[in-house]
């Protein structure tokens, strides 16, 4: 069977985020800052965002096991196991 390059599933799909802490809390910060709502939470919008960027790895991260099994189960049948 040949070797085939890994594939990219995420091609031209944005990064994750990934930031400290400290990170966080300076986005959120500027993002209420920019929001014109002067008595913002600082702290729900570093959770928000925080969450979002962890939710979204989550969701990549079921996206790759569906495509592996399908994979697996691709190869599988190519060998003549299914």
């Amino acid at each position: 069977m040949p070797d085939y390059p890994p594939i990219d599933y995420f091609r031209d799909w944005p990064p994750i985020e990934t930031h400290t802490d400290a990170e966080w809390r300076d986005i959120a910060r500027a993002v209420v800052e920019s929001s014109g709502v002067p008595d913002g939470d600082v702290e729900a919008m570093t959770l928000a965002l925080k969450s979002s960027a962890a939710r979204e790895k989550s969701i990549r991260d079921e996206f790759l096991r569906g495509w592996s099994a399908i994979e697996e189960e691709a190869h599988a049948m190519n060998r003549g196991k299914v």
